[in-house]
């Protein structure tokens, strides 16, 4: 199992690729500043598709299909066109109901694809195209301050960043409606489905949850607006590090992407506050693994989101009271404490 990286960073060169599901049309080039909802690349596609049972629909002979059929295969049409027709004394016509094409004709059905819609990825924030990744997007880059969580719910906006306290979404009818509109709000901790109902009545831009109770998990799944957790599911405390970060950010325009944790591609939810450093194409980031010095994030309990120094990093591996034999590290946690945990319970944080 690889290790999880965790960025929390005060001028870092934040890169993001953003790619179509199949080949496409890339809308950018390198060097381009881009916007965030700014699309990047697209797929144009057909709004539905019709078939016509050519036999059955004109009342004709199976034999002789050919001579109705008024179009090819890949022909456009427009609406109105005539596909295809029977004349005589009780004529018969289907026309095209809206623009599209011929895409099929077989067993004497006709498939006409009509209209057109576009399958398109935007960015997430402001930046430069570093890179065109050809037919399918590209990878787009800005300096700024980052902080990553543990989960998001897939959405993504921007606004003002404020910091709520965590009895305040509690007082529900005390705090006037749709106060937070246009703002990312910071809650350390969520505890109920009515302190998270009432913080949705105030309608904010997106939510960054310190923490959150399990059984609210639904909920957050099914929010009309982005929400990240920060450290996980459970009640636990914001770590110091990104406390820091987040009051860096308070009263900036700072843009949530709290897209889905994806360890294979490494991706995770984020908050970034862009910067005006210039970045440089083609620069990525390294490759990133456990060394002595390095700070981490500690997983599982009791230890979960504390964090600390790497001391050790014994190379056989020990077994715990679970019974599991397991590989470990060594952390001094920011109180001083001394742990020996399983490397999969760290995430390696890049500052």
């Amino acid at each position: 199992m690889g290790t999880e990286i965790l960025a929390i960073a005060c001028d870092q060169q934040i890169l993001r690729s953003y790619i179509l599901p199949f080949a496409g049309s890339v809308l950018v080039r390198t060097g381009q500043e881009v916007e965030a909802g700014e699309p990047l690349a697209e797929i144009k596609m057909p709004e539905r598709y019709q078939v016509f049972d050519v036999v059955n629909g004109l009342k004709i002979n199976p034999s002789n299909i050919e001579r109705h059929i008024e179009r090819l295969v890949g022909e456009p049409v427009k609406a109105g066109d005539v596909v295809a027709q029977k004349s005589g004394l009780i004529s018969r016509i289907f026309r095209a109901p809206q623009d599209g094409m011929v895409v099929a004709i077989r067993d004497g059905r006709i498939t006409l694809a009509l209209g057109e819609k576009k399958l398109q990825v935007l960015a997430t924030y402001p930046g430069t195209v570093v890179e065109i990744i050809p037919e399918r997007g590209a990878v787009v880059a800005v300096q700024g301050l980052l902080l990553q969580g543990v989960w998001g719910n897939g959405l993504n906006s921007s606004g003002e960043l404020v910091s709520l306290d965590a009895a305040e979404p509690a007082a529900g009818k005390k705090q006037p409606a749709a106060d937070l509109q246009g703002k990312i709000a910071v809650v350390p901790h969520v505890a109920t489905k009515a302190a998270f109902a009432a913080l949705l009545s105030r309608e904010p831009a997106g939510l960054v949850l310190g923490s959150v109770m399990p059984e609210l998990l639904p909920a957050l799944e099914q929010a009309p607006l982005p929400v990240m957790v920060l450290v996980g599911f459970g009640e636990y405390e914001i770590d110091a590090l990104s406390k820091a970060m987040l009051r860096q950010m308070e009263d900036q325009t700072v843009y949530l992407n709290a897209n889905e944790a994806d360890a294979s591609e490494q991706s995770r939810p984020d908050l970034i506050l862009p910067g005006k450093a210039q970045v440089s194409p083609g620069l990525f980031r390294e490759e990133l693994r456990l060394e002595v010095g390095r700070r981490v994030r500690l997983l599982g309990k009791p230890y979960t989101g504390s964090t600390g120094e790497i001391m050790e990093l014994p190379e056989e591996p020990e077994k715990f009271a679970s019974g599991l034999v397991m590989r470990t590290v060594v952390v001094r946690r920011e109180d001083d404490l001394i742990v020996r945990i399983p490397r999969e319970n760290v995430e390696l944080i890049l500052e």
